[in-house]
């Protein structure tokens, strides 16, 4: 797995308090930068300052390892398991994680499948889960995403977010199969509720500001709003594109048409997007806090 978080080497620390490898493990290769360095106990007090990439493997294959990228603030780890997945839910919620990727079970997909996407970064590919803790939910579109994608949702501690692409018994091409839709929604796509870092947008934002409700007003005439626009609204939500001096609690898609604001309710709600619409020359907003009929991945 790889773990992001606001501070790579309490991710490492965490990791290592936790016995992923065993008690008082001892790597037996340790390296700086690709370079071969001495292994010890300590090895992330002895390396972790050093800014550079720090790996530690634990068994003369090099299968499980923890490997620290100070850069991305994202450690890999790969170790092994034998607990259920609510063990695993349980020992992942109690480390200070913000956005974590799992790796494919089957190691054939990097060859066979090519269009896989993630989350970037030091991220793995997209595999069979993910999740999210704390402010990780912040790099969802809204947190209304998880409720209503292909996929299965569990609930941790320390408000903690597991998302499950596959069932775990399912063959190499089953399994792929039915995590396709799962990873594209989750995924740096056009259909994506997933906002990277630095994210890129399509267009310019530009729109009406409320300052009495801190909202950016997006009005649409005669067509349909895009996934990717909608994607973008959240960016610039989360990002606040105006600035320190116009902040945006939420973005708004302003229809025209009534029958255009009723098609779009269902699609813009997952994002946490207001619509609305003009009713006998009346502002009026459609959306509420409840899911309307049709909402979902």
């Amino acid at each position: 797995m790889a773990l992001e978080g606001k501070d790579v080497v309490s991710l490492a620390e965490s990791a290592r308090e936790r016995h992923l490898w065993g008690p008082g493990a001892t790597p037996e290769n340790v390296e700086v930068d690709s370079l071969p360095a001495k292994a010890s106990e300590r090895w992330i007090e002895q390396y972790s300052d050093t800014g550079k990439r720090v790996s530690a493997y634990f068994d003369e294959n090099y299968e499980n390892y923890l490997i620290m990228h100070p850069a991305a603030k994202t450690v890999r780890a790969s170790f092994n398991f034998s607990g259920d997945l609510p063990k695993l839910i349980e020992l992942l919620s109690d480390l200070p994680f913000e956005v974590a990727s799992f790796a494919p079970r089957y190691r054939v997909w990097y060859n066979k499948y090519r269009d896989i996407p993630g989350f970037g970064g030091y991220h793995f590919t997209h595999g069979w889960a993910c999740a999210f803790r704390g402010d990780g939910h912040a790099r969802l579109a809204s947190r209304r995403w998880l409720d209503h994608g292909p996929w299965r949702l569990y609930r941790g501690a320390n408000d903690t977010s597991f998302v499950q692409f596959h069932d775990l018994e399912l063959d190499e091409d089953l399994a792929y199969a039915q995590a396709k839709f799962a990873h594209q929604r989750m995924g740096i796509t056009d259909e994506g509720g997933y906002l990277q870092s630095d994210y890129v947008y399509q267009d310019d934002i530009r729109g009406f500001y409320n300052s009495a409700r801190r909202v950016l007003e997006l009005v649409v005439i005669g067509r349909t709003v895009s996934a990717r626009e909608m994607r973008d609204a959240c960016a610039a939500r989360r990002d606040q594109v105006l600035g320190p001096e116009q902040p945006i609690d939420n973005v708004a898609f302003v229809f025209l048409d009534p029958s255009e604001a009723d098609t779009h309710v269902p699609r813009l709600w997952p994002y946490g997007l207001e619509c609305w619409t003009i009713i006998n020359e009346v502002k009026t907003r459609l959306d509420s806090e409840e899911p309307p009929e049709g909402t979902g991945a």
